[in-house]
């Protein structure tokens, strides 16, 4: 089965389970979703941790760790609406970081204590910090609506830039040097694509998505920008450690970040122009 094939029947299998948990498991501000997530994060996180270990640097802290905050996120919204436990809970993580360091850095004389405290920050808020707001839609009024048209958005951006890209970029790629096999084109397609659907949401369910056209073409055109830089991002870091894909686990894609690079970058922003433009 060639590498396309595979990539089409794992979007067959995964498309549908997600539109399944978040149609018919809502319950408990849809607690299947967030696990679900918080599983994807958790598996980014040892995928994350193995780029940042290419060199060989041992790294302080354990890979999960990232994993954490998605979970937070979830409790707060949940339990404690009224504390910054997601926050509490970074600073925690990043202070023990620096903390460990203190007594395991005198194994090379303190000689990697910049490059082993960057790494370890940096696979704490990538991705945990980032999937945290994916699990903030799932508090949103609405929330089902807001979750799926997310990922409409992010997964139509990522389809149609590939389309795009076969039917009209042969002459215009590698014009990032980070992944030069993506076209002009490709990029528009990817950007065009989900602000018609931008649009389309106000006039088709207004009452869901109150905004007006052009807000609905910038949520969706915005969204996809993120998400396009999401991946350009996964593949610096790709890049850096010398790897094609960050994991094997996933048939046709590579690991669980190669899947959610873009999602990740993309929900931040997606959840501030939502809370933005209803007033959240």
């Amino acid at each position: 089965m060639t590498s396309m094939a595979k990539r089409i029947m794992t979007g067959c299998i995964a498309v549908p389970v997600l539109i399944g948990i978040v149609i018919f498991l809502p319950h408990l501000n849809y607690l299947a979703f967030c696990i679900l997530i918080m599983g994807l994060t958790m598996l980014g996180s040892v995928e994350m941790h193995q780029l940042l270990s290419k060199d060989g640097e041992k790294l302080p802290f354990t890979s999960y760790a990232g994993a954490l905050l998605p979970l937070a996120q979830y409790a707060q919204f949940s339990f404690f609406s009224d504390t910054e436990l997601t926050f509490y809970t970074l600073m925690f993580l990043i202070g023990l970081t620096l903390f460990i360091e203190i007594f395991t850095g005198s194994a090379d004389r303190f000689h990697g204590t910049w490059e082993r405290n960057s790494k370890t920050v940096l696979n704490i808020i990538y991705p945990g910090l980032f999937a945290s707001f994916v699990i903030r839609l799932a508090f949103f009024d609405n929330a089902a609506w807001f979750i799926l048209f997310f990922f409409l958005l992010v997964f139509s951006s990522d389809t149609f830039a590939f389309f795009f890209g076969i039917a009209f970029g042969k002459n215009n790629k590698g014009v990032l040097k980070v992944s030069p096999n993506k076209s002009i084109a490709g990029f528009i397609g990817g950007l065009l694509v989900p602000g018609a659907l931008g649009i389309l949401s106000a006039k088709l369910f207004p009452e869901v998505f109150a905004y007006n056209a052009a807000e609905g073409f910038l949520v969706g055109f915005v969204t996809a920008c993120l998400g396009t830089v999401g991946d350009l991002i996964e593949s610096s870091f790709k890049r850096s450690a010398e790897v094609k894909d960050s994991g094997s686990i996933i048939p046709g894609r590579g690991g669980i970040l190669d899947s959610i690079d873009s999602i990740i970058m993309a929900a931040p922003v997606y959840v501030a122009m939502i809370m933005i433009v209803f007033s959240i």
